[in-house]
């Protein structure tokens, strides 16, 4: 495991290159739109046709896991969530996974487009404020070290520093631990993902003890992942865990 200092001269090393990087690039090539190509204008990320597509979660989901219903039932809890209370306080996303969306976090998180990281923080900031005022730690999903390597970077911990910058709270950099090599959950079924994770995290500092967690990540699809995290955070003496995505999967 990388000591806490390397780990957030790492951090802060990629944060200088990605705006260094960032700006040649801008110089030498015209801005385009991350989805269509077509020219932009104004410095955004995406043209206008291609951000009209991007559809926003609402407010019609459930109160506990946040997934979007259909009806306009209005907020309340999921049958789920009703019949299994989660391990983690509440869970909200800004944006439907699917379309627009789903196309930029796979550009940021695959493709390595990580210019796309400040608009996608914009969404962790901007959901931390609307939902979580009360948090007072924030930290990211982590990623096992030699996920880390063949990745280069963990595309959570950046929405996790957007997030916590909104709300000016300290960033625990590695105090969230990952502690096995696990297989990508994109590949795996609903029962298949909780299994995979289990037991795969650790708390490995006390920086947590009697505070309200925010959890951070870039997808929310069945919340195995998030789960487990938020019950090992628990278990180490977490007062709340709230898990805030950019993106989340499904209505019903």
């Amino acid at each position: 495991m990388l000591s806490l200092s390397k780990h957030k001269n790492m951090f802060g090393s990629c944060l200088m290159f990605n705006r260094a990087a960032g700006f040649l690039l801008g110089l030498v090539f015209p801005a385009s739109c991350r989805i269509c190509k077509s020219a932009l204008h104004g410095g955004r990320f995406f043209c206008p046709d291609c951000n009209d597509k991007i559809k926003p979660v609402g407010d019609n989901v459930c109160t506990v896991c946040g997934r979007p219903f259909i009806a306009e039932s209005g907020p309340h809890a999921c049958y789920s969530c009703i019949e299994r209370r989660p391990p983690y306080t509440a869970a909200r996303a800004g944006l439907i996974y699917e379309g627009v969306a789903r196309e930029a976090i796979h550009l940021y998180k695959y493709r390595h487009v990580r210019a796309l990281k400040d608009r996608l923080g914009e969404y962790a900031a901007d959901g931390a404020a609307r939902w979580f005022p009360d948090a007072e730690i924030a930290c990211a999903v982590p990623l096992h070290k030699k996920r880390f390597r063949e990745r280069g970077f963990n595309q959570s911990l950046f929405l996790a520093k957007s997030a916590s910058d909104a709300l000016r709270i300290p960033l625990s950099v590695d105090g969230l631990v990952r502690t096995r090599y696990t297989r990508p959950q994109v590949d795996l079924g609903p029962s298949e993902r909780a299994a995979n994770v289990k037991g795969a995290f650790a708390v490995v500092s006390g920086e947590f003890e009697g505070r309200a967690v925010l959890l951070v990540d870039d997808v929310f699809t069945t919340g195995a992942t998030v789960s487990e995290c938020a019950r090992v955070l628990n278990k180490a003496g977490a007062a709340k865990v709230y898990v805030l995505t950019v993106a989340r999967v499904g209505r019903e």
